[in-house]
């Protein structure tokens, strides 16, 4: 058989298609509308193997989901007939009036794509209405199914999503045509697509639609004379023959409407009014301020340069531009970035709180565009004046082209990012003082390119400054470095086994917690821990080596098996392994367990050999399906402590006295802070110690960013959106007695997270769609307390976290034009997790009960 038309014909349909909407997971009450009409078709116009065929709509109505009994006419739709030339069962181009609506227009596209059909069995690549896609079909003599998969949207202007897979989305799709087929007619079709979308990291958030079309033949009867005309063009316009409005000529895929202004749709500066309390400083890491930070920026980015600028220079904005930066950075679009660029100056070397806030923010932006790329490399050649603020320039730039060559496989294409190797590399080699290797080398570990990897090496292997070489060790954190795993494992070796030359036990421990990670053989791992055997003279790093591959091999199976290999000789596997005296310690325990992630601390701690600590490291990581995301590295580092208790190893009395703070957040290294450097510098820390807590770091970082258009089978358009922030403080406060030489501290980390995502249909004529979200807030202490007052230095750590609660809510919707009432459903839940102190070593709670018995 062959689908066609015969001439002189018009065939008669009933046609209706449902849109419903739920939730992907866990269904309750649908939402959504069914539309059915009836429709002539028939030929009008033929030439060759083309025809030109006509559908006029004669009747159309549309009913709630929900409510059957509440409808309502379409008649715009029966208005205008629309045409569109068809060959050999493959729609080409589209015909319809210009006054005709997007709305009506799309409708009748969903309609029109029943009858693109194949009569032999195979896969062929179409121009559908949901796209450019795959179609595959199954023919089982007058039945015919047709699969489609791989549908990729014609235009794809305004989507985005984050490229970290962690606080991405899993779409998924789904479409299938049923055909029955007799006498060259479609008798009867019945189709179903449906869309879902899930929060990778919280898969119980999640919304579907799904698009039902079903098609009914009716009776043919006798048409309309076909008109005589030499091509399709002239058959047109003689069609069109002294109408006002001419027709327009479109594609199959279905078209955005224009939407000026969409529902409960405010000006920026209204929307500040409404929201400018709750982005205080004060409320940061409160619900109330993640929310005010999402409502505002779904405004900007739907706003020019003119109404961002009134925002952040209006005069209620004087006490939140910080946070207001935090918005315009994340909304990544050029009229935001040209707002800030007129608000911040980066040439007055005293005033650095906006650009360090504009830096941080775009750190974290989820899809860079290639104008921050161009602006933030010509400020990091401009070599601002404040040393501060230049590397942080220097930081932020690595961090965001991480970020904007994550989805490619080799981005140096890109002129911007060839530059900014080129500049990064040549400064490098030219430097001469630590603080300017420290600069670039930091810069290369943010950006992660494998491009870096020949420069972090040699610098982590012939650097003079232990602290250099720590540095380009760390950052090989975010490279790809399976395909040069054999050359990194070897240098690492090297440094690990000092081989060439003696380094400083940090770098060493850095050195060895890539070779566990990375992967080495047997026999690596079998040399590794001999030189904790015999090795005494670091029995520090011998201790800290045995503890973490404990810790390691509990929770990775493979290098468990490694292990036990190593263990199974008695000649390594004896009391002078495992009885080290060194105080040095690594653990791993679980900050959260749910069904969909796991959320992973590490307690890291090195010690010098008078048993003060050196290094310590609390390791945040979220793990899932998808991925393993680290969220915060905070570590803490002292050196040449010694000397101020008395105890310094000999060769050491001469080390000078620093302390400062490293912060890693979400994998994108940020400016460490220096305490204190020599005595002075420590008396001054120590009178100037906040007894109070301090914010050390704030800001409001968007995680989740998901907008996509899927473009359903039945010729609607519905739009997926998905914004998630994470509001954070990180605050201290320290209290030093040198009297009774004792010290206490308490960092204290707060945080809420508010995920809002919806489904729904991309229309003024109909409104139909779900909404969900989640927001929680929770802060967790970690305590010091530090007895010095006689060796050995005595030190308790504690971690407590209070009882969290988080709500999550469903809404879903109707509403129409054609109805006389909308339907809103409502589901909200609320759950609460108990307190927790979380176990850190047994050393350490020997230790904090002999300082405290009665706690």
């Amino acid at each position: 058989f062959s689908i066609t038309f015969g001439p002189g014909k018009t065939y008669q349909y009933k046609y209706e298609t449902i849109v419903n909407f739920n939730e992907a997971v866990s269904y309750g009450k649908t939402v959504g509308f069914q539309l059915s009409t009836e429709f002539k078709i028939g030929e009008i116009f033929r030439a060759g193997d083309t025809q030109l065929l006509k559908v006029q709509v004669t009747t159309a109505s549309i009913s709630s989901f929900a409510r059957p009994e509440v409808k309502g006419e379409l008649v715009k739709l029966i208005k205008y007939p629309i045409y569109f030339e068809y060959t050999d069962g493959v729609i080409g181009r589209v015909y319809t009036s210009e006054v005709e609506s997007i709305f009506c227009a799309n409708v009748k596209k969903g309609l029109l794509s029943l009858f693109q059909l194949q009569e032999t069995e195979g896969q062929r690549d179409e121009i559908d209405v949901a796209g450019e896609c795959s179609a595959y079909y199954a023919v089982y003599g007058g039945r015919i199914t047709k699969t489609k998969q791989n549908c990729q949207n014609v235009e794809i202007a305004g989507e985005y999503e984050n490229v970290n897979k962690m606080f991405g989305v899993s779409p998924d799709n789904s479409f299938v045509t049923h055909y029955d087929t007799a006498d060259g007619i479609i008798k009867s079709a019945t189709g179903s697509s449906r869309h879902s979308i899930v929060i990778n990291a919280r898969p119980q958030l999640s919304a579907a639609v799904a698009a039902i079309q079903r098609l009914h033949y009716v009776s043919d009867a006798a048409g309309a004379a076909a008109i005589s005309a030499n091509n399709i063009k002239e058959a047109l316009d003689l069609i069109y023959k002294g109408e006002a409005k001419k027709y327009r000529e479109m594609l199959l895929p279905s078209g955005p409407e224009v939407q000026e202004c969409t529902e409960n749709c405010e000006k920026p500066v209204s929307i500040l009014q409404n929201v400018k309390e709750d982005l205080t400083s004060e409320k940061l890491s409160k619900i109330v301020s993640g929310k005010a930070y999402l409502k505002l920026l779904r405004a900007f980015r739907n706003s020019g340069k003119a109404s961002i600028e009134e925002v952040l220079t209006h005069k209620d904005s004087y006490n939140i531009v910080k946070q207001l930066i935090d918005v315009a950075a994340a909304t990544q679009t050029p009229a935001a970035h040209e707002a800030l660029m007129q608000l911040i100056t980066f040439t007055d070397e005293s005033a650095i709180d906006y650009p360090e806030r504009f830096i941080f923010a775009s750190a974290y932006t989820t899809h860079p565009g290639e104008y921050l790329l161009k602006g933030m490399l010509e400020l990091m050649k401009k070599k601002v004046p404040n040393e501060s603020l230049r590397e942080s320039i220097a930081l932020g730039m690595g961090a965001v082209v991480n970020s904007f060559c994550k989805p490619y496989g080799n981005c140096l294409e890109y002129s911007t990012i060839a530059e900014y190797v080129n500049y990064v590399e040549t400064e490098l080699k030219s430097c001469e003082e630590e603080e300017c290797k420290l600069l670039y080398v930091r810069s290369m570990g943010n950006a992660g390119l494998a491009k870096f990897l020949p420069s972090l090496l040699n610098q982590a292997l012939n650097s003079k400054s232990s602290t250099v070489s720590l540095t380009a060790i760390q950052g090989l954190r975010r490279m790809k470095i399976s395909g040069f795993k054999d050359q990194v494992n070897q240098v690492l070796k090297s440094i690990f086994h000092q081989n060439k030359r003696n380094y400083d036990s940090s770098v060493r421990i850095a050195a060895l917690e890539i070779l566990l990670q990375n992967g080495i053989s047997t026999g690596g791992l079998r040399n590794i821990v001999l030189s904790a055997m015999y090795d005494q003279t670091e029995f520090e790093v011998s201790t800290y080596l045995i503890k973490r591959m404990k810790d390691l091999s509990e929770s990775d199976p493979k290098f468990r098996s490694s292990l036990a290999v190593v263990l199974s000789d008695p000649m390594v596997n004896n009391y002078n392994l495992f009885a080290q005296k060194g105080k040095s310690s690594a653990f791993t325990g679980y900050l959260a367990e749910t069904s969909s992630a796991n959320c992973t601390y590490g307690l890291y701690q090195e010690n010098t050999k008078s048993g003060v600590m050196k290094k310590s490291a609390m390791v945040v990581n979220v793990l899932n399906k998808q991925a393993t995301q680290p969220l915060l590295t905070f570590g803490i580092y002292a050196d040449g402590i010694e000397a101020l208790v008395g105890d310094a190893a000999e060769g050491e009395e001469s080390t000078e006295a620093t302390a400062g703070l490293s912060l890693t957040m979400m994998d994108v290294l940020l400016r460490p802070v220096e305490f204190f450097r020599g005595m002075s510098g420590l008396m001054t820390a120590v009178w100037n110690a906040p007894s109070e807590p301090v914010s050390a770091l704030q800001g409001n970082l968007l995680l989740q960013d998901y907008s996509h258009k899927i473009h359903l089978s039945n010729g609607l358009i519905v739009d997926a959106s998905v914004l998630g922030v994470a509001s954070i403080d990180l605050s201290g406060k320290i209290s030093i007695s040198l009297w009774y030489k004792n010290s206490h501290s308490v960092i204290t980390n707060s945080g809420a997270l508010v995920v809002e995502g919806s489904l729904q249909i991309d229309s003024e004529e109909l409104k139909s769609g779900i909404r969900f979200s989640t927001e929680s807030e929770a802060f967790i202490d970690f305590q010091t307390d530090v007895d010095f007052a006689e060796m050995p230095v005595k030190m308790c750590l504690q971690m407590k976290r209070p009882p969290i609660s988080s709500r999550n809510s469903v809404e879903k919707f109707e509403k129409s034009r054609y109805f006389k009432k909308r339907l809103t459903i409502r589901k909200k839940r609320s759950s609460s997790t108990p307190p927790v102190s979380y176990f850190i070593n047994e050393k350490n709670s020997f230790m904090c009960t002999a300082m405290d018995p009665d706690q």
